[in-house]
């Protein structure tokens, strides 16, 4: 149920509506998140300043990703728990709207919203929020690769691997090295890709299905490269884990903030995203956190020139086409689970 996320007392939510204050305990907001140092810096310069302008209170809850899969099954249960989601990745975004579990922005938002930010970040259903980098990284001391390609050859990079168990990211990213041209990535070629991957899956130690796990195997030194979000390696690098980062073959997954067809509280979530994008400050002190590309246009103009280096929009990464994912969706996991079922 939702009170499973919802702390209990809100009847002194206070909003803020024409310069006054209003009684508001039956808006609150709840937001299915990564969890995580995602989730830290989504509450402390978004969520946190929302509440103190609103009075609405925001519940963050760790999920982690999955998506798509997550919230059919909520929708089919008839028990939708969530108002919104914290970046989720544009494959799973136009696949959810595609089968019409997306809220489109009202008209007057989403005119503000293209209003404040960046071209192309603003769709009828998502504005951009967290978008990843997919790149290669390795631990110091490690011979590292220098190309995606090099990544897949074990023998000439020994060492053992993690790869992030997110097939819409990582199967371009395979297909890519096996020899598919960037030009024409998409549709990705899937038997090349799992043939890629089928070459090295004895030297991948571990399929993180989180931020914090991508981070834990590296930190730990488990592993000795991985292919992995940029902006956690780069908090990695910040907490004292050394790192190569490698951006050649580098893919761009656009993540946003969306918001459920069925949610329980779709005008908080509308005000949130207003919030956000509003707030050119608040994008950019949590992008200097987790460098990852975001939708005001003011935003670059207001970080460091190191942690404007380490966005993604700094390097010449490939985009991923969400319609592949959305397209697909059913091939692509049903392959993918069969695929690790035989690697483990």
């Amino acid at each position: 149920m939702r009170k499973t996320y919802v702390a209990a007392a809100l009847a002194a939510a206070v909003i803020a509506t024409s310069g006054s204050s209003a009684r508001a305990a039956d808006q609150t907001l709840v937001m299915a998140s990564w969890g995580g140092i995602f989730k830290e810096v989504t509450q402390k310069y978004i969520a946190d300043p929302f509440t103190k302008a609103t009075g609405i209170p925001v519940s963050i809850v760790d999920v982690g990703g999955g998506w798509a899969a997550k919230i059919a099954a909520q929708k089919a249960a008839g028990q939708v728990q969530w108002d919104i989601i914290d970046s989720i990745d544009a494959g799973s975004a136009a696949y959810l709207q595609a089968n019409g579990m997306l809220a489109p922005f009202p008209p007057e938002l989403k005119k503000k919203l293209e209003a404040v930010s960046l071209p192309g970040t603003v769709t009828d259903y998502m504005i951009e929020e967290g978008s990843t980098g997919v790149v290669i990284v390795c631990r110091e001391g490690v011979k590292c690769p220098t190309t995606s390609a090099g990544f897949f050859d074990a023998a000439a990079f020994p060492g053992r691997r993690a790869i992030v168990n997110e097939p819409n990211q990582v199967l371009p990213f395979a297909a890519l090295a096996g020899g598919q041209p960037r030009d024409k990535l998409f549709p990705v070629d899937l038997d090349l890709a799992f043939k890629e991957l089928n070459r090295i899956k004895d030297s991948v130690a571990v399929w993180p299905t989180s931020g914090d796990q991508q981070q834990q195997v590296l930190a730990s030194g488990e592993v000795d490269m991985a292919i992995m979000w940029n902006g956690r390696a780069y908090d990695l690098t910040q907490k004292g884990t050394p790192l190569t980062f490698v951006w050649d073959g580098a893919l761009l997954d656009i993540g946003g903030l969306v918001v459920l067809n069925d949610a329980p509280d779709k005008e908080a979530a509308f005000k949130y995203i207003e919030f956000y994008a509003t707030n050119a400050q608040a994008q950019a002190d949590w992008a200097k956190v987790l460098p990852y590309g975001m939708a005001n246009k003011d935003v670059a103009s207001l970080l460091p020139k190191d942690i404007a280096d380490a966005l993604p929009s700094s390097h010449d990464v490939v985009r991923i086409d969400p319609s592949w994912f959305a397209d697909n969706q059913k091939e692509i996991s049903t392959r993918w689970q069969e695929f690790l079922a035989g690697a483990n």
